[in-house]
């Protein structure tokens, strides 16, 4: 019994030392472009297939379609939501004319909905190995999917921040 203890002592001591969420689970934020802090991602509009673009952050209100809501949080699968739309990869083929991302109505069974957000580094990844990218940071400009590489990884970070009204 007393081997046990040690074995504790050490899980204890790795639990305490995660980061914690900078997204918190079911909250909204804005995830600002790391190239141009002025910049977040956001779809184009509230319709079903619109593009993900670079975007000015709004003011957190309800109303607000930059402000993203986040299901479980950072270092987990979630999904990156509003008003029931959720950002998917779903036939996006990065590389190619369909590498753009786009939202769609939210779905439970659609892996494509999945992503994770990474502490470090502050990168957006599927389960595929691709990242959320923005590829020229200005304003209205398509946000694609990319493989997570580091010779991208500058087009590939984001500081998502709390929204608030």
């Amino acid at each position: 019994m007393l081997s046990f203890i040690p074995f504790v002592v050490s899980a204890l001591a790795l639990v305490s030392s995660v980061a914690a969420d900078n997204v918190p689970r079911g909250s909204a934020a804005h995830f600002f472009s790391s190239q141009n802090p002025s910049l977040v991602f956001a779809p184009q509009s509230d319709a079903s297939g619109a593009s993900l673009v670079a975007a000015n952050p709004g003011d957190g209100s309800s109303n607000d379609i930059t402000a993203l809501f986040v299901s479980q949080g950072t270092g987990v699968s979630t999904r990156i939501q509003h008003s029931g739309r959720c950002i998917s990869a779903n036939g996006v083929v990065p590389g190619t004319a369909t590498q753009v991302l786009f939202v769609a109505d939210c779905d439970s069974t659609d892996d494509k909905q999945l992503w994770t957000i990474n502490a470090e580094p502050a990168t957006i990844s599927n389960a595929d190995g691709n990242c959320i990218t923005l590829g020229r940071a200005a304003k209205g400009v398509d946000v694609t999917l990319a493989a997570c590489t580091a010779e991208l990884q500058h087009l590939q970070l984001w500081n998502p921040k709390p929204a608030s009204a």
